[in-house]
């Protein structure tokens, strides 16, 4: 770490007031004080992982079968590039990027490195004895870099509890009759982590990350999973032949988003539809659903987006992966890009753009205006 005194140090040794002005009071003073963040690359490789729904599934008595990973996706972002360029974003939306977990853990983005959110869906089965039915689980995740003190971090949280939970109109009483309020409870530990929980909320913390899992199934299970991952390297993202291709083509960049599915193909859309056997679905059922995909999107599994903010110009690079090479069609996706670059479009501004081949996967690099940026976010 740098022998300088940080301006993070500054701040919180010398002002606890500097801090309350938050974003609005840094707004036109970003050149003359250095940012707070260490402007380190986004841990995308490390991070992004995909728990094992069998490992976090909060019922010891049963057994999820026929697991589907239906989605996941992410979005990462160094608010120091938000700062840097302020003059040419016009608002700092980018900034909600990780808000819930930095406002409930008393940290704010002026003190982050980076923030990656992320999310995966699944659809499953459970047996019983008289039928089964297909049900889906969801589970979300916000990790945060930075430079933190963990004892006000966890007061930090002890406080949201008690205003979420126990304040106007929160509470309530025990079968008894007493106050049975609600807290945040000890959940133990992992490498270089304290863990907490609350309802469907757990809480990974230590001098250098923030992690939070909100979800039905075990929340502080999906926080350990997300820990072994960065320690262990256990189920990541590029452990998956999807995964590991769709990062290996991304540049890393201020703003990342990205996303797995299914293929895009007429069965997946039929099974989406209600067919649990996409060949019983008539001749016009299979037109209908084939119409509705777009020649550029046939076969397409992943795709990422990310942005390079460099004052009014935005370097973008998109990669779109697809089942099989045989599935890219690189005019096909120059037609749908030439077709959403007007105002408010998915385009918007896009220029000097080019779309490179890398196997299963198109690459789409080009500039677009930073003041348009918002309205694709």
């Amino acid at each position: 770490m740098s022998d300088e005194i940080s301006r993070r140090t500054v701040l919180r040794n010398g002002s606890a007031g500097a801090l309350s002005l938050g974003i609005a009071g840094l707004a036109g003073c970003t050149s003359s004080i250095p940012f707070i963040g260490g402007g380190d690359d986004i841990e995308l490789d490390s991070w992004l992982f995909t728990p094992s729904l069998s490992d976090v599934f909060d019922d010891e008595d049963a057994d999820p079968q026929e697991v589907t990973e239906t989605n996941k996706q992410f979005t990462a972002l160094v608010p120091e590039a938000v700062y840097e360029n302020e003059d040419e974003l016009i608002t700092h939306y980018l900034l909600s990027v990780g808000s819930d977990l930095r406002n409930k853990t008393g940290v704010a983005a002026v003190d982050t490195d980076w923030i990656i959110t992320q999310s995966i869906d699944w659809e499953y089965e459970l047996d019983s004895s008289s039928y089964s039915r297909p049900r889906s689980g969801i589970a979300d995740v916000r990790i945060v870099a930075g430079d933190f003190d963990a004892g006000a971090v966890e007061t930090d949280l002890e406080k949201w509890v008690d205003d979420e939970y126990n304040g106007s109109g929160g509470g309530g009483y025990g079968d008894d009759g007493t106050d049975d309020e609600t807290e945040l409870e000890d959940a133990g530990s992992a490498p270089g982590f304290d863990l907490y929980e609350v309802e469907n909320f757990a809480f990974g913390v230590s001098e250098d990350y923030l992690i939070e899992a909100e979800t039905s199934l075990d929340a502080v299970a999906v926080v350990e999973a997300a820990i072994d991952a960065y320690e262990n390297e256990t189920g990541r993202w590029t452990e998956g032949d999807d995964g590991d291709k769709l990062l290996s083509e991304l540049e890393r960049g201020d703003y990342v988003s990205g996303e797995l599915h299914r293929p895009r193909t007429v069965e997946t859309r039929l099974e989406d539809n209600g067919y649990d056997d996409p060949d019983e679905a008539s001749e016009e059922e299979r037109e209908e659903a084939e119409e509705a995909i777009d020649d550029w999107e046939s076969g397409l599994v992943g795709t990422t987006t990310t942005w390079n903010i460099d004052g009014d110009t935005t370097d973008i690079q998109g990669v779109f992966l697809y089942e099989s090479d045989g599935d890219t069609d690189s005019d096909a996706l120059s037609e749908h890009v030439d077709a959403n670059r007007d105002y408010r479009q998915e385009w918007d501004t896009l220029e000097e753009y080019s779309i490179s081949e890398a196997g299963r996967a198109l690459v789409l690099t080009g500039v677009r205006r930073t003041r348009t940026l918002h309205s694709s976010h």
